[in-house]
């Protein structure tokens, strides 16, 4: 009897604490998932799905709510509840997303039963472990970097009236281009490569049909008050603010001056509902991380003044279908600000800013910290 005790002893502690085994449907090397006891039930950190599935895992606070994207489609799990969305379904774990120590912790049972039902022509239970497709790599690879105006368009015209808005950001460019893909794990492509016309609507198609993972728009301002300087970050969305509105109308004028008038202006407007796209709307928090991590350390570095980041509705944002974000240097209509954005050393500052935003928005994306 006394055996059997510690028999059955044994079993139940080798459950509490029995870790996932994930093998894989090819040559990779299969994962383990570890778990922890809470409140007497298995649970494992929610990050342990990056590592074995690629997943992309973001919060949402103000909803109270965890998104994980896993072989590409979503999972949606309440804060302090133990039910997740997929699609239109809801699903039942039996014990509640758990928020402990800055970290996400969600029920065993959530891997051994949850998922295969979720992903079945991906995932099954057997004999005790996961046997899954190779996951899908979510992580950031390809960045277009989109240096405005160009060619017949000159874009912002320097106080000085000698400088333009197209060479600097073309410069910016090349050497942003360089420096990225030097010292992180990315191709970077551009929009334009040298002093030639590109309509908007071309640069975000060009993104699109390879396949970028962030699209940023490069861009200098200009005000008809030369005391206006400072540096913003814009993402898409219908202007809020006046201020907002003429940044905007001033970056789409492009169109009705170069693209064909009135008839490229209604093109464009005709994609409108663009806006309302699942493919383009989910991408607009992450835009705004985006921005904000560009913002923060741009105005760190410059010490510029911070305009902040805000929403505007730019048709070169219109159409990608991927964190997208449009960067203000600053004004060139502002004498002092000119003379900044023309130096190397300035320069310099704003590459170096924009590298570490990008690339900690990459760590964070990839789920590499």
């Amino acid at each position: 009897m006394r055996k059997l005790f510690i028999f059955i002893l044994l079993v139940i502690v080798s459950f509490v604490f029995a870790d996932v085994t994930v093998e894989y449907k090819s040559s990779l090397t299969p994962e383990v998932i570890k778990t922890v006891e809470i409140d007497s039930t298995d649970y494992f950190n929610v990050f342990e799905l990056n590592k074995t599935f690629k997943a992309n895992i973001s919060d949402d606070l103000l909803d109270q709510r965890l998104n994980v994207n896993i072989y590409g489609e979503q999972l949606i799990f309440l804060i302090d509840s133990s039910y997740l969305q997929h699609g239109s379904d809801y699903f039942n774990m039996t014990h509640e997303l758990i928020q402990q120590g800055g970290k996400y912790f969600l029920p065993a049972i959530f891997l051994t039963d949850l998922l295969p039902q979720i992903f079945s022509t991906m995932i099954s239970w057997e004999e005790n472990k996961l046997i899954a497709r190779a996951p899908i790599d979510n992580s950031i690879k390809r960045i277009v970097l989109d240096p405005g105006h160009g060619g017949k368009d000159p874009g912002a015209v320097g106080f000085s009236k000698k400088n333009f808005e197209k060479e600097i950001v073309l410069e910016l460019a090349l050497k942003l281009k360089k420096k990225l893909e030097q010292q992180l794990d990315v191709e970077v492509l551009l929009s334009r490569d040298k002093d030639e016309f590109v309509s908007l609507q071309q640069r975000t198609k060009f993104a699109n049909e390879n396949n970028a993972d962030l699209f940023i728009s490069l861009h200098c301002n200009a005000h008809r008050k030369s005391e206006i300087d400072g540096i913003e970050v814009y993402y898409l969305s219908t202007a809020k603010t006046d201020e907002a509105r003429a940044v905007e109308a001033m970056e789409n004028q492009v169109v009705y001056e170069y693209e064909g008038g009135q008839e490229a202006v209604k093109k464009y407007d005709d994609l409108a509902f663009i806006l309302a796209d699942m493919a383009q709307s989910e991408h607009l928090e992450e835009s705004y991380n985006l921005g904000a991590n560009l913002q923060t350390a741009l105005v760190s570095a410059t010490e510029a003044y911070d305009r902040g980041v805000k929403q505007a509705n730019f048709y070169v944002l219109r159409g990608a279908f991927m964190p997208s974000v449009l960067l203000e240097f600053g004004f060139l209509s502002n004498k002092e600000e000119e003379k900044k954005l023309i130096s190397s050393s300035y320069q310099e500052k704003l590459i170096d800013s924009v590298f570490i935003g990008i690339r900690d928005f990459k760590m964070k994306y990839d789920q590499m910290q």
